[in-house]
């Protein structure tokens, strides 16, 4: 019985996981620009901010999810970070081999270790604020993990609820290995057109934020 309900968590992370949004495309566009580690460390970063979302949601942070002003804010906060990522893929240079440094400010290491915490930290910061996100995991808490956390069992119930992130980080390393060995099969018009794809998308998501945002305010007018 706890297999089975461990396997159908999981499948739920992976169901969350699928749905091409802005995550996913910024997966794609990094492992395409950067490589499998950055790829792999956006997904990495969304799952942390889940994780915090769903321990705060335990704790009673849903109603102020639903409060108006809070859901204006993260709307703007998702529109600003969603824009900024797109237009800064835009921005990469032409060459998809290896991103460009200045060789007299930073070394190869150094400038690895910022590409890594950079691409953790916009995983985060894209999933905290997206509020299409806040909302889905709303639905998700509300319908699934509340009933988890119910149970009497706290290490069961932490176990079991593990297992939708674990879900989440199986599909995220799919798609960073999948992007990672992919882009050896096209040329580089290919690729760098995809990237070019993959930043307005993340531009269009923060222009939707953004006009959600000024109908909230046409609203409160």
């Amino acid at each position: 019985m706890m297999i089975i309900m461990l396997v159908k968590q999981m499948v739920l992370g992976l169901s969350i996981a699928a749905p091409i949004g802005p995550i996913n495309i910024e997966i794609i566009r990094r492992g395409i620009f950067q490589g499998f580690w950055p790829s792999l460390l956006v997904g990495a970063g969304g799952m942390s901010a889940d994780l915090v979302l769903m321990f705060f949601m335990y704790k009673g942070l849903s109603g102020i999810l639903t409060l108006e002003a809070v859901q204006f804010l993260l709307l703007v906060l998702g529109a600003f970070i969603l824009t900024y990522t797109g237009f800064s893929g835009l921005r990469q240079p032409a060459s998809l081999s290896e991103p460009v440094m200045d060789m007299r400010e930073d070394s190869p290491v150094s400038y690895e270790k910022k590409s890594l915490l950079h691409a953790y930290v916009t995983g985060a910061s894209i999933a905290a604020f997206n509020p299409l996100n806040l909302l889905f995991w709303l639905g998700i808490y509300g319908s699934v993990l509340s009933d988890t956390f119910a149970d009497e069992n706290k290490l069961r119930a932490f176990i079991v609820s593990s297992a939708v992130f674990l879900g989440i980080g199986l599909w995220n390393l799919n798609l960073a290995f999948t992007v990672q060995f992919g882009k050896k099969l096209l040329t580089p018009r290919m690729l760098q057109g995809i990237c070019t794809a993959a930043s307005i998308v993340l531009i269009g998501f923060g222009g939707y934020f953004a006009w959600k945002a000024v109908l909230k305010v046409i609203v409160f007018m």
